[in-house]
């Protein structure tokens, strides 16, 4: 294998001949044509860029929207609570005042229907007391008499203590 020095000096001088012209006619296009190619890349990695930044701020922004209404939420809710609570406290209060309104009306009541059933009774005693005391005694009384002499009998037997 013999080197063939004229094809090779043929080649070369071809070849920088070639380069030459390129460097002539196309390499001020072949460079504005990269150096526009490497200025829209480098304007679109600004613009992802700056997309990105904008939506970063966009989600911080979200985030922060959302954790007030979580905030407004949690609120209302332990505002609700605080109103049941209040609601509830006062229906206990109510229904505890009504207790107590229906007990003492229970008691005087009671205390009323007491009173009817000892003058009743007080009567009832007053009658039987004149009737056997006019078969002992066979002496007819006035009956206004013998009603003040039971009444007198009677205070005196309730102004002494129970049991004695």
């Amino acid at each position: 294998m013999e080197l063939q020095w004229k094809a090779l000096l043929t080649q070369v001088v071809g070849f920088l001949i070639v380069l030459w012209l390129l460097r002539k006619y196309a390499w001020g296009q072949l460079l504005s044509f990269t150096e526009k190619r490497r200025e829209h890349i480098a304007n679109e990695f600004a613009t992802i860029e700056k997309k990105k930044v904008d939506a970063e701020t966009l989600k911080k922004r979200y985030e922060d929207e959302l954790a007030g209404i979580e905030a407004a939420r949690r609120a209302r809710i332990q505002e609700a609570a605080h109103e049941a609570s209040e609601i509830a406290s006062q229906v206990r209060e109510d229904a505890r005042r009504e207790t107590v309104d229906l007990r003492v009306k229970a008691n005087q009541d009671i205390k009323m229907e007491m009173e009817k059933a000892n003058a009743a009774f007080r009567d009832q005693m007053v009658d039987s007391v004149i009737a056997a005391t006019d078969k002992l005694i066979k002496l007819r009384l006035d009956d206004t008499q013998h009603r003040r002499l039971i009444n007198e009998f009677l205070d005196e037997v309730a102004a002494k203590p129970a049991g004695r």
